[in-house]
């Protein structure tokens, strides 16, 4: 009985790799052994450590906040207001751009046109009912 834990002592002393050798070689001569041989088999085509595929990132240092924000990253006040701002004016340059395009300032004369039309209309309801 020391003997089987001797030799189990000194097999778990090995790697993997040669732990499947002396099984493979030990069930080798035996048929009574064959499933063994064959788990022997599956388990040497299983690679012992999942290759490592992943793509190296490098350590990229936290960038220095902007002037405009605090160290936590949130933006000042001041900040906030040049944006608004600059949304603002770029909305009113776009609105202007728009009335000054062919298809803006047609636009603005179809609006004049319905004006004085309804103006018109109204004027005229007007007097039909004897209010002006």
């Amino acid at each position: 009985m020391t003997e089987v834990r001797d030799v189990v002592a000194a097999a778990s002393q090995l790697t993997d790799a040669e732990f499947l050798e002396v099984v493979r070689a030990v069930a080798a001569g035996r048929p009574g052994l064959g499933a063994l041989l064959a788990a022997v088999d599956v388990g040497a085509a299983i690679p012992a450590e999942d290759p490592v595929t992943a793509e190296v990132v490098p350590h990229i240092a936290p960038a220095v906040p902007e002037p405009d924000y605090t160290p936590g990253g949130v933006p000042t006040f001041d900040r906030v207001r040049e944006r608004i701002e600059g949304r603002f004016g770029t909305g009113m340059g776009s609105s202007e751009l728009a009335h000054d395009s062919p298809s803006g300032q047609s636009l603005d004369e179809a609006w004049e046109k319905r004006e004085k039309a309804g103006k018109a209309k109204l004027d005229e309801i007007r007097r039909s009912l004897g209010k002006q």
